[in-house]
């Protein structure tokens, strides 16, 4: 219920946020709070140099990093359409915009898929965390080091036209 809730809130956010401080900041944002999330709710005890470590985080913990990915989440659902606008020229936004929301479902379906076959144990789960916070660890370094705001050279004339007019 909190993670819904606080996803629904945060998705009404998203387009002033984007209008605000613009595509990659938004963005990068989102990835470095969806990794932190992720770390909240899987702590450091799946690696080995931390033997004192509990198997898994405190309930509050988990609910705090629940309530971090929820707020991070409608940033890479809502923005694709964004994305599109800014990177594709008009003939080809309708397909970029239905690959990135297509691929965000798949990579949904997937976690629960792997999740499934991986959390059949109090480590299994721990190892599941694990994974899913490496894995947004580097998605979010990833998109610090990579993503732009907008392409170097403008992919249609309507827009280089709108950039050259302010």
């Amino acid at each position: 219920d909190m993670f819904l809730f606080t996803n629904v809130a945060s998705s009404f956010l998203v387009t002033d946020v984007v209008a605000t401080i613009g595509l990659q900041r938004s963005v990068q944002g989102a990835a470095v709070l969806m990794a932190l999330g992720c770390w909240f709710r899987s702590g450091l005890s799946f690696l080995p140099v931390i033997p004192q470590a509990p198997h898994l985080m405190s309930y509050a913990s988990v609910v705090i990093g629940t309530l971090m990915v929820g707020m991070a989440q409608p940033f890479f659902q809502c923005t694709p359409p964004v994305l599109s606008a800014t990177w594709f020229a008009s003939s080809e936004r309708a397909t970029s915009t239905a690959i990135a929301l297509n691929f965000n479902q798949i990579g949904i379906a997937t976690a629960f898929l792997v999740g499934g076959s991986m959390a059949t144990s109090v480590p299994g789960l721990e190892d599941y965390f694990g994974v899913i916070a490496l894995l947004a660890t580097v998605t979010a370094v990833g998109c610090l080091l990579q993503f732009q705001n907008e392409p170097p050279v403008p992919p249609s004339q309507s827009e280089l036209d709108k950039k050259l007019s302010g």
